[in-house]
């Protein structure tokens, strides 16, 4: 077997979060393929000489692309599945060994088959300070916080270890946009929970500390 042949073998065994090109003819079949759509997350096109962190990296998509622009990354992710903020009555659809594999397996394999340097941290959004993981010009924040029970919390959190810019993606409300208002999303046995209107996420941002906020 070839090098690219084990690799592809290793890509077909894993399920992936995000659609990532290894290179070599071999893209991983992610979830969620965010490369048509690059554009319209305002990453810097030059970020040589910066530091930056995916918060909740997932398969690695963007702390990758971070990289290949020129950032020094670090990419965090949950230490297990487990502490996702799932409710009490959640029903796991695997066992809790696939998806831990889920989780972590992934990201090792992109990591490297790209021959990359991202740093990798086991932790949580509620556990970011400047004395965990430090400091960064650059966060990104991707599909996270609907996925929070308190993302104000977390949005506190990114801003402590922010030093110049945040970038956070995530779903809002389309309804009511000029009320600070969030529309519970959770259910019983679910594992998204809030849907902020656009001024409600403005608010929640400006509660953390951000001098201001750009929609793109």
């Amino acid at each position: 077997m070839t090098s690219d042949t084990d690799l592809a073998a290793q890509v077909a065994s894993l399920d992936w979060y995000h659609t990532i090109d290894l290179g070599h003819g071999v893209v991983t079949p992610g979830l969620y393929d965010h490369r048509p759509y690059l554009a319209h997350y305002a990453l810097p096109d030059d970020l040589s000489g910066k530091s930056a962190l995916d918060v909740g990296a997932a398969s690695g998509f963007f702390a990758f692309e971070l990289e290949r622009r020129g950032a020094r990354v670090t990419a965090t992710e949950l230490p297990e599945w487990q502490a996702h903020d799932f409710s009490p009555l959640y029903q796991h659809n695997q066992s809790i060994q696939q998806a831990n594999r889920y989780l972590h397996q992934p990201f090792e394999v992109a990591r490297t088959a790209l021959g990359s340097r991202v740093e990798r941290r086991l932790l949580r959004v509620q556990d970011l300070s400047p004395e965990t993981i430090g400091r960064f010009d650059i966060v990104f924040c991707g599909s996270l916080l609907v996925h929070l029970t308190d993302p104000i919390q977390a949005l506190w959190r990114i801003a402590s270890v922010t030093t110049e810019r945040a970038i956070i993606a995530t779903v809002i409300a389309r309804n009511m946009q000029d009320q600070p208002v969030a529309q519970m999303t959770g259910f019983p046995r679910g594992d998204t929970w809030w849907v902020p209107t656009r001024r409600c996420l403005e608010l929640m941002v400006a509660s953390a500390g951000f001098a201001g906020v750009e929609w793109v």
